[in-house]
């Protein structure tokens, strides 16, 4: 009896271990990067990592409005974006809606941070009238 409970203490100390550094791989600090629509770079973009915290901003968010085919295809100016989130070991993911919105629209991201690389890829959107999205390559500064 003894002895499975000490094999059972050892797997999860191990366990831990093994999940509490997927979590402190994301050093804190600020992330510097492009947005690219395929191939193509558009605009900076900042990730700034506080904890678990995470907020990314971008000055000029390139987005499409509905136009009247029905279709997201109309040129609009950029937007600002600005998306905070909590940090769950290496990814961060969900919707933020600005905190006076109020129009339906929310931003989106899920982004994966690389240890071996030091650096965020993934996806950021906006959804509403207008909407846009993004691949995002950031790199710790």
């Amino acid at each position: 009896m003894k002895r499975h409970v000490s094999a059972a203490v050892i797997a999860l100390v191990a366990a831990l271990a093994v999940t509490a550094a997927a979590v402190a791989a994301v050093a804190p600090g600020t992330y510097k990067g492009n947005l690219y629509t395929g191939a193509t770079k558009q605009a900076p973009a900042t990730v700034t990592v506080a904890g678990t915290k995470v907020t990314i901003k971008v000055a000029k968010f390139p987005i499409k409005c509905l136009g009247p085919s029905g279709k997201y295809d109309m040129a609009s100016a950029p937007i600002k974006y600005e998306f905070k989130g909590t940090l769950k070991g290496n990814v961060v993911s969900g919707n933020y809606i600005p905190p006076l919105g109020g129009t339906g629209e929310y931003f989106t991201a899920k982004l994966t941070y690389a240890a071996a690389t030091r650096s965020f890829t993934g996806k950021i959107g906006s959804v509403g009238k207008c909407q846009g999205s993004s691949t995002l390559k950031a790199k710790k500064v």
